[in-house]
């Protein structure tokens, strides 16, 4: 144990002045932080201390209960409280539970590795993509919004919408589920195995896992991670609560080998065992109490296939990302066909006439243009009717982001909850999808829309009445109209509230300023407070904002709402508001938390199903969120030289995932770039192609595909013929 713990920080020097893309460590791999020899024991203790406070509240809660119920007379408060008691005796004894195991990080020997393990690697799942994707060239694509406020993947405001392709989509974690038949498949752990009791899985990591700067990911990595994160140098209070709740033991048995267990067990474990991901230790030498800002633009070296170099970053316009040509998983069966082009240059440009522009005339490979202006008027252009651009449709099975209006409860008037019903009747989201969106979205109803069996199918989207929103509001005190139809209350607060949203969008504000006016009939006041992205994203994370238009992106396969809505996230032990949590709805809700524990701690899918239909109506009841619009499609504009996969197993793009673009799966065909643009300039077309890909239309999970004795096979579609040669121009056009 102590071999792995007492190398740390000796020798790093201070490399301050050099805070950029380009800082590298002058250490060797393998260095461990400043501060890290004392975690494990530091973060025992932590966690012990944090049980035993834990047991003695819920013993007295109990105590407490008991007395209510053999007091009480009433038989059906008799039953809440004995229902209430059962759940708190249960929790109780998972307290006791982890007591008993002892410390939350251990370290043992690979002799402790239990010797009748079932060890599994998922290579008898299919391959992902289309073995004829060439390697090479550059994608050029646009990044809505503003530059980001920082590079660092964990601390102040770096939950931006751009840590997604920096990092969430393209580092490798330890498993991940394989986007057709739903089974887990390996990641940097090439091969695991569940304990009988479905808490805990042993991995082993893949010896060939290395980060983008060739240093050897090992198994102590993932309390590197854990470290930086907990750490109160990154001020990044949801981490600490994150680890205790999600997990009660991490043991390292050597370099290649460790154990994660869960304090309950669950479907698909292994892959919620993935909350650990590795961190490059030799990387934060440096950490300390200035983390935040000594690392603000320091990207870490990752597990995945593309790394930002110093000459990949225009400050404030562009970031490019090159793909590592050793990468260690380049010839893995999951990934070979992935990450397929050299470099993807993301071009942070704020007016999207602009970037329509571009991509019209090819500086720009490919445009999502799902929006319907840019799909019915926007692209009926020569460069798609010559066939120099493709448009496809496709149809997925993914979670629906939650599009919508959230209510901050610590602010007034949303911390009346017969506000927040009303203000729900007040917006007339049906009228902005049938003429705004021209039928093509649809009206959001639960939460936790797109997850198949798990999305509660008995919820509804509160419509707009006028009359509904009126009784709403009079029963909160607004019963007086001013001379301008906005209510009032008898002391004279007017019925107003400010929605704040990204300005980068101006079909955004034009959509709530039609909400904003037909929220006037309902004697409702909105203020539309647009905001560069970048600011709206800090003023809401810091819960200053009313209200706020915004999706978070969800993923499969199962929801997970304690983030959003428990109280741990929202007021910390003194009632003070907690920022830079994911709960800006800044709610608080003792019934609310019972269920999200159950929804977090449900052992079988049957369990969970149950747990998170009642969460999903319980975030309807009290109306903390306006649910807006979704699709059940993307649909992409892309340059003819941009491939997609056409093979057995991928047609264009697996079905699980939000935006084709995530999959990776795309490549560049140069030969065909130089073709088109040669036939540009002489005048020569192609047929126009238009295609939809709907084999996934009515499919609402996973399942759906019925795959579980196919082997992972797709449902039955038709190969699409690749275009053909250039079309001779036509006798005008000579």
């Amino acid at each position: 144990m102590l071999s792995l713990l007492l190398t740390a920080g000796s020798g790093c020097k201070d490399s301050s002045q050099s805070q950029g893309v380009g800082w590298q460590p002058n250490v060797p791999f393998g260095t461990l932080p400043p501060g890290f020899d004392s975690f494990p024991e530091r973060w025992n203790k932590q966690i012990n201390d944090r049980l035993a406070r834990e047991e003695a509240a819920k013993q007295k809660e109990i105590r407490e209960l008991r007395d209510k119920f053999f007091k009480e007379e009433d038989s059906k408060v008799r039953e809440k409280l004995q229902s209430k008691l059962i759940a708190d005796e249960a929790a109780l004894s998972v307290i006791h539970r982890r007591q008993t195991e002892g410390d939350y990080i251990k370290f043992k020997t690979p002799a402790d590795i239990p010797q009748d393990l079932k060890w599994e690697d998922g290579l008898d799942n299919p391959e992902i993509g289309d073995p004829n994707a060439k390697k090479g060239g550059v994608l050029r694509q646009w990044a809505p919004g503003s530059y980001p406020d920082t590079f660092r993947p964990n601390g102040p405001n770096s939950n931006s919408g751009f840590r997604g392709p920096l990092y969430d989509e393209i580092i490798i974690g330890l498993v991940s589920i394989h986007p057709v038949t739903g089974k887990i498949i390996p990641g940097i752990a090439h091969k695991w195995a569940e304990s009988p009791d479905r808490r805990t899985v042993y991995f082993e990591l893949d010896p060939d896992a290395r980060y983008t700067d060739g240093a050897k990911v090992k198994a102590i990595d993932l309390l590197v991670n854990m470290y930086i994160r907990t750490s109160e140098y990154s001020r990044d209070v949801f981490y600490n609560n994150f680890f205790y709740q999600n997990a009660s033991n991490i043991t390292i048995y050597d370099d290649s080998r460790f154990s994660i267990t869960l304090p309950f067990a669950k479907p698909l474990l292994p892959y919620y065992c993935t909350l650990f991901i590795p961190s490059p230790p030799h990387f934060y030498c440096e950490f300390g109490p200035n983390y935040v800002e000594r690392y603000q633009w320091r990207i870490p070296p990752t597990t995945g296939a593309y790394v930002v170099k110093p000459d990949g970053i225009i400050r404030g316009r562009q970031v490019t990302l090159q793909r590592v040509p050793d990468w260690w998983a380049k010839d893995k069966k999951f990934t070979k066909y992935m990450y397929n082009v050299d470099q993807i240059v993301y071009n942070f440009i704020a007016e999207p006439s602009k970037a329509i522009e571009l991509f019209r005339i090819g500086e720009l490979d490919v445009l999502n243009i799902t929006k319907p202006e840019l799909w019915h008027e926007r692209m009926e252009i020569p460069e798609v009717h010559n066939g120099y651009i493709n448009r496809s449709t496709f149809y997925t099975i993914y979670p629906r982001p939650p599009y919508g209006v959230f209510l901050n409860t610590s602010k007034a008037p949303f911390n009346d909850l017969n506000v927040r019903r009303g203000f729900q009747h007040a917006l007339n989201i049906q009228n902005i999808i049938d003429i705004t969106f021209r039928g093509d979205y649809q009206r959001l109803n639960s939460y936790n829309s797109g997850f198949g069996k798990f999305t509660n199918p008995y919820i509804k989207a509160r419509p707009y009445s006028p009359e509904q929103a009126r009784a709403y509001f009079a029963r909160a005190g607004y019963t007086i109209p001013c001379p301008d139809g906005i209510l009032r209350k008898p002391d004279g607060t007017r019925l107003t509230a400010a929605i704040t949203f990204p300005n980068s969008s101006p079909s955004l504000a034009s959509t709530l300023g039609k909400l904003k006016e037909d929220a006037r009939k309902c004697g409702l006041e909105i203020q539309l407070d647009p905001l560069d992205s970048t600011v709206a994203f800090r003023k809401i994370m810091e819960k200053r904002a009313q209200a706020s238009f915004m999706a978070w992106g969800f993923t499969p396969p199962h929801p997970m709402n304690e983030q959003g809505f428990h109280s741990r996230y929202a007021y910390d032990e003194r009632g003070g508001l907690i920022t830079y949590t994911n709960n800006i709805c800044a709610y608080a809700d003792k019934e609310m938390d019972k269920l999200l524990d159950a929804e977090t701690n449900a052992a079988t899918e049957d369990e969970l199903q149950k747990a998170t239909w009642k969460v999903q109506q319980k975030i309807d009841d009290e109306a903390l969120w306006v649910p807006c619009w979704t699709t059940e499609f993307i649909r992409l504009g892309y340059w003819r030289w941009v491939k997609w996969p056409n093979s057995a197993t991928t047609q264009f793009c697996h079905p699980v995932v939000f935006d084709p673009m995530e999959s990776y799966l795309y490549w560049v065909d140069n030969d065909i770039k130089k073709e088109t643009m040669e036939a540009k300039r002489e005048g020569k077309t192609f047929e126009e192609v238009d295609t939809v890909y709907d084999q996934y239309r009515y499919m609402d999970s996973i399942e759906s595909l019925d795959n579980k004795d196919g082997g992972g096979k797709l449902p039955s579609v038709p190969v699409i013929p690749e275009s053909g040669d250039p079309l001779e121009p036509s006798a005008t056009e000579k």
